[in-house]
């Protein structure tokens, strides 16, 4: 029997060749889509369950109210809350903590012999040892046994390859960690392999906690929230318990200094494995990703797969009709609704198979993009457990569809099926219907891609009141800023006097902090005489002289710093317009003069600069103060291109930046040059903006394919009905112009129908969605416009080729139908 049923099945296939390719044609897009998406959706709902104890470990974060209103959002605390509230609470096994020194702008200076290697160092922590009781990072070489110790360090495998051959050797060699905060020696006890792709914690070196001494005074303190705390519960049912403590511990030791500053910490426990879909914070560890764009395309592939679905039962229906009169005979000769069923599902099987064949396929085909757009790891694109999971859907959409025949069937009379009489074939308003919704869902992907293109470009094309074209960031070597006499401070005025000869080069400058990243020195400033409650969170922004000229930051009120002017330690500054604003001026004029206190010094305002974006279009505009400090970590290079030159722009600025290494390497004869782009560093905020509207236009053009298959053979199966009808009226004298509006109109309707009645829904849904944007577009014409027209012309394509066809036969080929 099932040798038969196989045989009917491929028997099938191999006579309705076009029929059976758009079939699976359609079930594999939809497949493939799901299967990405849902590979997508695993990846990155499985960060950090890798942890043994991952369902026990929580991350002490807060929201901070100043007079009662919501001013920060802190995923950091006091060093002494986390350890007291473990040492006080049986609730707390342990506590993990991190102190993010990446700021310091430090270097890795490993001497062997004769030989001396020197590579910039990112992604530098200083933690406590209960970061390996907490966490499973799993060694290469050595052990934590020594973490507690001083002066003792943690590199990653891929960073120790640049100094060490091999990880077992390196164990117990010394190197210098040099930065703006100094030079310390440490011991390498341990190297870490690799820390898994799913894991919001990455860093490239560790330091053990007592290293804290040597950068910073919050090691012993109550109310510097500056480590990122991790606890482990003894039991997830604990959390109460364990948050109660923290806020005794915190009203006991901290609230008064807090409420000095008009300020009230609202403490709480996020899960590990919650941390990355609920966080965006790149101060601690990665970056996370957005949970409402996961949500959004989990929606994408159910829509994908449930259209898939519906097409194939939509086209079987246009076969099964001409099939009806083989499903009478069978009857006829003995064979019973239960074979003629399985026959059916058999048949879905088989095509639902062949079809996840050909989706497996497609990813493997499409893996290098898939890659590049969906940010995923290569291992992930392969993910048993979604696999799995596609098979299960695949036996669930078989019944689906291999039952829709046999309801069909039940309903038609043997008799009027053997004489031809197949009478009003039952799902007209339900097949309406679908075509309704999937035009529906269909106007609303295509307006959703309008809109998150539209709102992407105003992002990366807004003015920035900063300018950022053409300038080459070279990172800066370490340089203690404790010294007087400092020869990183030397080399740079030598350097910048050299590449000022070449007619390639503006100008050049440098500062502590880059436009395009958060500012990450930062104070809370208020005016003098007045109360610390008003006092304003402010990003310090150390900078040379020529900083704000350099960048084309516009002066509004007062006057620049020049020189004569105190550096940060003394007192001037300028301030931007947000600063003066938060401050309570009513106009910048105004704050030109005013004292400030908060900082290490008086701070006199000498200027108030315009607003500029720092960081990308999401957030407000930060209030910032502008002040004098050798703090360096970037040079900044200004490059000039001939517009007259006949050589092309990219040439013009490789050969530039060959120019300015020559001039490096002759100076900065031990540090080798790390440089980037300005443009392309500020571009990169909007990485998963990009990546979400690429996903998002991807599948939502697979989805609206699928669709227009679905029209494609809704209108064969009304045309197929309406065969003789056609001849009749030809024969009659009737047009193939009015033809083509009686067979295209019955949908075209609903294609409209659908287009009014998603408008306000796909409008909702977006205003929603743009809500998260500080600096957002405004929903235009375009709105409406744009989807109407794409969804009228996808409906006219895929419904033109079957009806100009069928308008072109000839009469008599449509009266002798049957």
């Amino acid at each position: 029997m099932l040798k038969n049923y196989l045989i009917t099945i491929f028997r099938q296939i191999k006579n309705h060749k076009i029929f059976s390719f758009i079939n699976i044609f359609g079930l594999s897009l939809g497949m493939a889509a799901c299967l990405v998406i849902a590979q997508y959706v695993n990846f990155h709902t499985s960060f950090d369950s890798f942890h043994s104890k991952a369902d026990r470990i929580y991350r002490l974060e807060s929201d901070a109210y100043k007079n009662g209103k919501l001013v920060s959002q802190s995923v950091t605390a006091a060093s002494l809350l986390g350890e007291t509230a473990r040492d006080q609470s049986p609730s707390i096994l342990e506590v993990a903590r991190f102190y993010n020194f990446s700021y310091a702008n430090s270097s890795i200076i490993y001497t062997d012999g004769d030989n001396k290697t020197n590579f910039e160092q990112q992604h530098v922590y200083i933690a406590d040892p209960g970061v390996f009781k907490l966490f499973d990072f799993e060694f290469e070489a050595g052990s934590a046994a020594k973490f507690a110790e001083p002066q003792k360090a943690i590199l990653t495998l891929s960073e120790s390859k640049k100094f060490f051959d091999d990880p077992a050797k390196a164990i117990g060699k010394s190197f210098t960690l040099s930065g703006n905060n100094g030079s310390h020696d440490y011991e390498l006890i341990g190297v870490l392999k690799d820390i898994p792709s799913n894991s919001h914690i990455q860093f490239g070196l560790l330091l053990s906690y007592p290293a804290l001494d040597n950068y910073s005074d919050s090691r012993d303190s109550w109310v510097v929230n500056s480590m990122i705390t991790y606890l482990l519960l003894e039991n997830p049912s604990r959390q109460e318990q364990a948050l109660s403590e923290i806020v005794r511990l915190d009203e006991e030791n901290s609230k008064a200094a807090y409420e000095a500053n008009g300020l009230f910490f609202d403490y709480f426990l996020r899960p590990i494995k919650d941390i990355h879909l609920n966080t965006t914070n790149s101060w601690a560890f990665s970056e996370g990703v957005d949970s409402k764009t996961v949500m959004v395309l989990s929606l994408i592939a159910v829509i994908i797969l449930v259209i898939a679905w519906i097409n194939y039962m939509n086209l079987s229906l246009v076969r099964t009709m001409e099939r009806l009169k083989e499903m009478g005979v069978r009857k006829c000769m003995g064979s019973t609704m239960q074979q003629i069923t399985q026959l059916f599902v058999l048949e879905a099987f088989v095509m639902n198979l062949i079809a996840f064949g050909f989706a497996i396929l497609l990813t493997q085909i499409g893996e290098k993009y898939l890659i590049e757009v969906t940010g995923l790891p290569v291992s992930a694109l392969m993910d048993l457990k979604v696999l799995s999971l596609l098979l299960g859907l695949i036996a669930i959409g078989t019944l689906l569809i291999g039952l829709y025949p046999y309801i069909l069937l039940k309903t038609m009379n043997i008799v009027n099926i053997l004489v031809g009489n197949r009478g009003k074939v039952g799902g007209v308003k339900m097949r309406k219907t679908m075509v309704l919704v999937q035009f529906m869902i269909t106007f609303i992907l295509i307006a959703g891609t309008v809109t998150v293109y539209n709102q992407i470009n105003y992002m990366r094309e807004a003015d920035l009141g900063i300018d950022i074209e053409n300038i080459l960031v070279l990172k800066s070597p370490p340089g203690d800023i404790s010294q007087k006499d400092r020869e990183d401070v030397k080399r740079f005025s030598t350097l910048k006097t050299e590449l000022l000869k070449h007619t390639g080069i503006r100008a050049i400058t440098n500062a502590g902090e880059i436009p395009g990243e958060p500012v990450g020195w930062a104070t809370k400033i208020y005016l003098k005489n007045d109360s610390k409650e008003n006092s304003v969170q402010t990003g310090l922004v150390s900078m040379d002289l020529d900083f704000p000229k350099f960048f084309g930051i516009d002066l509004v009120a007062g006057r620049e710093l020049q020189r004569g002017d105190s550096p940060w330690s003394k007192g001037d500054v300028v301030i931007n317009e947000k600063l003066a604003e938060r401050l309570g001026f009513d106009n910048p004029e105004d704050a030109v003069g005013a004292e400030l206190s908060g900082f290490y010094a008086p701070l006199t305002v000498r200027g108030v600069l315009e607003n500029h974006h720092q960081t990308s279009l999401h957030n407000d505009y930060s209030p910032l103060a502008y002040i004098l400090s050798s703090w360096t970590e970037f040079y900044f290079v200004k490059l000039q291109l001939d517009a007259s030159s006949n050589t092309d722009r990219s040439t013009q600025l490789t050969n530039l930046v060959q120019t300015v290494k020559a001039e490096w390497d002759g100076i900065f004869t031990d540090y080798q040059l790390d440089y980037f782009f300005l443009d392309h560093a500020f571009d990169a905020q909007y990485q998963e903006d990009i990546r979400f509207g690429k996903i998002f236009s991807s599948f939502s053009g697979i989805a609206i394919l699928i669709a227009c298959l679905g029209l494609f053979g809704l209108t064969s199966f009304s045309i197929q009905q309406r065969t003789k009808e056609i001849g009749i009226r030809k024969v009659l004298g009737a047009s193939a112009k009015n033809l083509m509006m009686l067979l295209s109109k019955e949908y075209m309707v609903l294609v409209i129908a659908a287009c009014l009645l998603s408008l306000p829904v796909a409008y909702f849904i977006m205003q929603n969605w743009l809500e998260d944007y500080t600096f957002r577009i405004n929903i235009g014409w375009w709105f409406v416009v744009i989807p109407v027209l794409f969804v009228v012309g996808l409906a006219l394509l895929s419904i033109s080729s079957k009806v100009i066809s069928t308008v072109k036969s000839a009469p008599v080929d449509s009266l002798r139908t049957e």
